[in-house]
């Protein structure tokens, strides 16, 4: 799939920065646990991310020490073997579109991968979409004034005065004009409970993505809980299949069992999406390997095999079972057998 897909869509979470070093959200171990148990909050740590947070001094003096960590996080890290693989994907002309919940930025660094803020209402459009926003940029709610994430200035529950407002504000003092108000800057990221600047243009992407007819997707790291990212999964993998494409989840957990995912996934990959390069790799040294070109003359290979066997669930039909990681151990089991029994059992 990823050596033939042509117009790939990928659509990731926090599970593929993990191996960076940055937590991801949901897990034991994720930012809402450890929000939670480092601020002693008696509710989830989720609302933390929540657009109240500007309510109260304490709240967002919280805000501020979590955001000013994550992205010392995010500067620190270093992009993972799965980013490059992305990377490689787009400078092969087979990505069609990232699109990414998160917000450290480490997609944005790599070549392929670049995006625009804010993401402009018409096309061309970048190649990676950030669904929430990043936290490369701060923006003044008022006046919409942008400029590099500076730490320094999200001091415990002080929100910094926006200059360009206070400039204009000055001005029109001198001239005797009625004063318009400062704005205050905040994270360029989304939270939980608040409207989207970028929101009606990513409509339009997801739009244009759809009639480009899709050959295949990707959905990793993510536990699909948003609604306007279920949404696009959604849509999107009906689309793939639409092209008799085939779509991938590769997550340490299952996914969602909500009906609307029924049909939905084809291939199901439980486990550390920073396997999939190596295991490409080796496939791909497989292929051209002395030892396997002289096999091949004889019999087919037991990669031959599970390659015929997973080809059986992309040309699956919407309406056939929903497949389970039991499929995926079947191919395995089934492909040391022969290739009489290397079929999926309907």
């Amino acid at each position: 799939m990823l050596r033939k897909c042509r117009r790939l869509v990928v659509v990731v979470g926090a599970g593929i920065s993990v191996g960076a070093g940055i937590p991801d959200f949901r897990s034991s171990t994720g930012l809402f646990q450890t929000v939670k148990e480092d601020f002693k909050l008696k509710g989830s740590g989720q609302s933390m991310f929540d657009s109240s947070v500007y309510q109260d001094a304490a709240t967002t003096s919280m805000f501020h020490a979590m955001v000013n960590t994550l992205h010392t996080l995010s500067q620190d890290a270093k992009v993972t073997k799965f980013h490059q693989l992305l990377s490689q994907l787009s400078t092969d002309n087979r990505l069609l579109r990232l699109y990414t919940q998160n917000v450290d930025c480490l997609e944005i660094s790599l070549s392929g991968l670049e995006t625009t803020v804010p993401l402009p209402a018409k096309a061309p459009w970048p190649k990676t979409i950030q669904l929430h926003g990043g936290l490369q940029k701060m923006v003044c709610a008022k006046c919409g004034w942008m400029a590099s994430f500076d730490p320094t200035v999200f001091e415990e529950d002080r929100i910094p005065e926006c200059n360009e407002c206070r400039e204009l504000d000055t001005v029109r003092e001198v001239v005797g004009k009625r004063t318009q108000g400062i704005g205050r800057l905040r994270p360029r990221i989304v939270l939980y409970n608040e409207f989207n600047p970028d929101g009606e243009a990513i409509g339009k992407v997801t739009s244009s993505d759809l009639k480009a007819r899709p050959d295949g997707m990707l959905v990793v790291g993510t536990s699909l809980k948003v609604p306007g990212v279920r949404r696009i999964v959604k849509e999107m993998s009906s689309a793939v299949h639409a092209a008799s494409g085939m779509v991938v989840w590769i997550n340490e957990q299952d996914p969602p069992a909500a009906k609307m995912f029924e049909n939905c996934f084809d291939l199901i990959l439980k486990g550390d999406c920073q396997e999939i390069p190596d295991i490409l790799e080796r496939w791909e040294e497989s292929k051209t390997s002395p030892k396997r070109v002289a096999s091949m003359k004889k019999k087919k290979t037991t990669s031959d095999i599970a390659s015929g066997a997973v080809s059986s669930i992309a040309s699956a039909t919407i309406s056939e079972k929903h497949r389970k990681i039991t499929d995926v151990f079947k191919v395995k089991k089934l492909a040391v057998n022969g290739v009489k029994s290397a079929q999926l059992e309907k």
